[in-house]
């Protein structure tokens, strides 16, 4: 029985070929998205859940009055160590910017250095291939070095005991080499030193007690003991951090699962790996949903199709004692067949698309192992799902079929219910199509408003290097003055960073009778004498300084006047506002407000200072017209300078489109996403065209007998598909819309929903789908009639 199932499925498809083609084609594309989708999605979330310990394991996150942050003193440590019951072992990471690693006479690019303690490694789980966390990790200038870093730092040979040189003159001597972290991991260590080390070169976090300062890239990290409560853990912290307000304002603290780290955007938080918001993978599953269920319709309409061709045969078995059974196995043997044939070449495609799925979306998923037991269990579940609901329908009707009426009649004509359910789907269809092609739409405007807004400085043609010697002004001077020698050099500022910088965010305490409580959070930003003029950022109010003001004046932006109280930025000239907690300084200036960050967010207020001792990076603007040379003066003269580092140049516009990486890779993703769905879709209209077409064959004939021209039969069988077109049109305009705007509210500078956006949605799906249907109507009306009634 089984083998005469099988037979008859091939003869079916063989017979039905372009049905089966076209069917295959739609499943094909809709099923190796939704693959794509499942291994990037399982991806995401499987980061650091190999660790043996990843359900007790906890990042610290920091609450303060305005926000969440990462950076956890070394006074928290060793509390949690030292006071509060429950933890298992507590301790702190640090990352700081390499400026490229020396071996010999070559510079490696390699851009963080990790510092960790040995115990670090009791917490989470590493693979060590030489040396052991309490010997290679517990003494000063001891590094460790991944698998790959080693062999391209050091070759094939022995990499233990050699030496190599970071920050210029800090010298580390090899002494264990891990393997490479898995993909999947927080822990991204390429080249991670002792935290002792850390203590030479940086001294203040030799001090075990300091509850204050630091960097958002020192992170702390808790095991707790089994059984422990995390909100007890958490109480106990806040309760000590009350304590140490004199240090550090903190409201309290909480523990974040570690397993949860590479989706937590809610802090403002600098992570060792990338990070994928919550909502993005909820879209990414949706639209992975949205493309099985639009590839079962098309199979369903497509189905029903065949109904008309096929009545007689169903019939003639019935007579021949088929039982309905019987023909809903053969029916969903066809389907599943079909299914299962997608699937596999669904996976050969959705093998080439992940190689590029790094391309498409913020995603690492192509550097690890897609196929492996529950990638396989996901295509047998998902083949088994799909024949169920794409091959139940028409498996139902088609054995459903009363023979004596079938063989009555010289064509079956299906009830008008029918007609209608395949509209209803074709409806849904072309709504989920449209949502996503209006999504894209606005997301496209989106990004092009990131990048047309005018930021409040001008960014044109600049070229940023770091300082590595940040507080040499003799080094700064020099380097100024050479490439002012070049006539394709403009201009040369210093500062701490570049007025709008994803990274090196400086905050700090404001104190000012009018602030609330007496004091606010204000970001610091460290700049020359030049950096106004540089950057064409206007003062409003005072003056800006020379190089015989002292270090006792500072200059704000107009938010932070207005937080401080002066609607008019010249009432807050000349006031005093204490800096550090305790300083004084004396507001000379006043600046024009720019974007400092990206236009997610609201405009910070700035103190603005002339600290020379930090001034880490370079901004230099060339004449666009002759970029190559400029380029080569800039590195000649830096690599001059500053031999031991690595030459890393990057073009400010650049570094600001990097702001919105992830929004523009997911709105290219939709793009496609809307082709293939608009694609699947018009396959579908095709199949609901076709057996109209079918269905009216003879009415066709008849029409065209009695003088119907052939523009009046495409009108004819045009103008009920597109009305359809419009009702799904209609449906989907008000989900995208509040979709969409519910997008947007992540963004404080956003693009308002125009009808146009809708209005070109709406052209654009009604002309594809009337070229879709006028192909079949076309065909139709230019059939003879004496070939359509010759049965008659």
């Amino acid at each position: 029985m089984l083998l005469n199932y099988l037979k008859t499925t091939w003869r079916s498809l063989l017979r039905n070929r372009s049905y089966a083609l076209i069917n295959l084609i739609g499943l094909t594309l809709g099923l190796s998205v939704a693959i794509v989708l499942f291994w990037i999605v399982r991806f995401e979330y499987s980061f650091d859940r190999y660790h043996q310990n990843a359900d007790r394991l906890y990042r610290i996150i920091y609450k303060d009055a305005q926000e969440k942050g990462s950076h956890v003193p070394q006074g928290v440590i060793k509390a949690l160590n030292e006071q509060i019951p429950g933890v298992e072992q507590a301790v702190n990471t640090r990352a700081i910017d390499s400026d490229g690693l020396k071996v010999g006479q070559t510079v490696y690019n390699v851009k963080h250095l990790f510092f960790a303690p040995p115990e670090f490694f009791d917490m989470i789980d590493v693979e060590w291939l030489s040396g052991s966390p309490k010997q290679s990790l517990s003494q000063p200038y001891q590094v460790v070095l991944d698998e790959p870093t080693a062999r391209r730092l050091f070759g094939n040979g022995d990499a233990m005991g050699k030496t190599l040189r970071v920050r210029g003159n800090v010298e580390l001597t090899v002494s264990g080499i891990i393997r490479k972290m898995p993909v999947n991991s927080e822990f991204q260590f390429q080249v991670l030193a002792s935290r002792e080390t850390l203590k030479r070169m940086e001294p203040e976090y030799a001090n075990d007690n300091y509850w204050g300062g630091g960097n958002s890239m020192h992170h702390g990290y808790v095991l707790l003991k089994p059984g422990t409560s995390v909100s007890a853990v958490e109480a106990m912290l806040s309760k000590l951090a009350a304590q140490h307000q004199n240090e550090v304002k903190r409201i309290g603290y909480e523990l974040l699962p570690l397993v949860d780290v590479h989706r937590d955007t809610q802090s403002d938080a600098d992570p060792y790996n990338y990070v994928i918001p919550q909502w993005m993978l909820y879209t990414l599953i949706s639209i992975g949903l949205f493309l099985i269920i639009i590839a079962c319709i098309n199979f369903i309409n497509l189905a029903t199709v065949q109904a008309v061709k096929r009545s007689r045969e169903i019939a003639v078995r019935k007579v021949l004692g088929s039982s309905r059974s019987q023909l809903v196995v053969q029916f969903l043997g066809e389907t599943a067949s079909l299914v299962f044939l997608a699937i596999a070449i669904g996976s050969l495609l959705a093998t080439q698309l992940i190689r590029n799925a790094d391309q498409l979306l913020t995603t690492q998923v192509a550097q690890s192992n897609v196929w492996d037991s529950s990638a396989v269990l996901f295509l047998l579940g998902l083949g088994l799902i799909v024949t169920v609901l794409a091959g139940s329908y028409p498996a139902l009707v088609l054995s459903g079929y009363e023979p004596v009426r079938v063989l009555r009649s010289r064509l079956f004509i299906p009830k008008r219910g029918g007609v209608s359910l395949r509209q209803a789907l074709v409806v849904t269809q072309f709504v989920i199509a449209q949502v996503l092609v209006i999504c894209t739409l606005i997301g496209t405007k989106q990004i092009r408003y990131f990048y047309q807004t005018d930021l409040g400085f001008n960014k044109e043609a600049v070229v940023t290097v770091n300082m590595p010697d940040k507080g040499n002004a003799v080094v700064r001077e020099r380097f100024r003055q050479q490439l002012q020698q070049h006539s394709e050099i403009k201009d040369v500022a210093f500062a701490l960073t570049t007025p709008s910088s994803d990274r090196n965010w400086w905050w700090n305490s404001v104190r000012h009778p009018s602030l609330p409580n007496g004091e606010s959070t204000f970001r610091f930003q460290f700049v020359d004498t030049n950096y106004f003029h540089f950057f064409n950022i206007p003062l409003v109010a005072g003056r800006s300084w020379t190089h015989a003001d002292t270090n006792t004046v500072a200059i704000i932006n107009e938010k932070a006047a207005r937080d401080l109280g002066f609607m008019v930025p010249e009432k807050a000239i000349g006031q005093r506002i204490n800096l550090y907690y305790d300083k004084p300084f004396t507001v000379m200036g006043v600046v024009k407000d720019y974007h400092s960050q990206s236009l997610k967010s609201a405009i910070v207020p700035h103190v603005f200072l002339y600290a020379d001792w930090n001034f880490q990076e370079a901004s230099i603007r060339i004449d666009p017209t002759r970029k190559t040379e400029a380029l080569r003066h800039i590195g000649q003269h830096w690599k001059a300078l500053f031999p031991n580092n690595y030459y890393d140049p990057q073009f400010l516009d650049d570094e600001l489109q990097t702001f919105y990486e992830d929004e523009r890779k997911l709105t290219n993703f939709l793009t496609l996403l809307a082709i293939v769905g608009i694609f699947i879709g018009c396959l579908g209209l095709f199949g609901l065209v076709s057996f109209v077409v079918t269905q009216r064959t003879k009415e066709i004939g008849v029409r065209k007998v009695l003088g119907a021209t052939v523009a009046s039969i495409v009108s004819l069988l045009s103008t009920d598909f597109l009305k359809l077109v419009l009702v799904a049109f209609v449906i989907a305009t008000p989900i995208a819309y509040y979709t969409m705007n519910w997008f947007l509210q992540e963004y404080t500078y956003k693009i308002d929903i125009e009808w146009q956006i809708f209005a070109l949605a709406g052209i654009l799906a009604t002309s594809i789908a009337l070229l879709t249907v006028s192909i079949q109507s076309v065909k139709a009306a230019l059939m003879n009639p004496v070939k359509s009634l010759r049965t008659e």
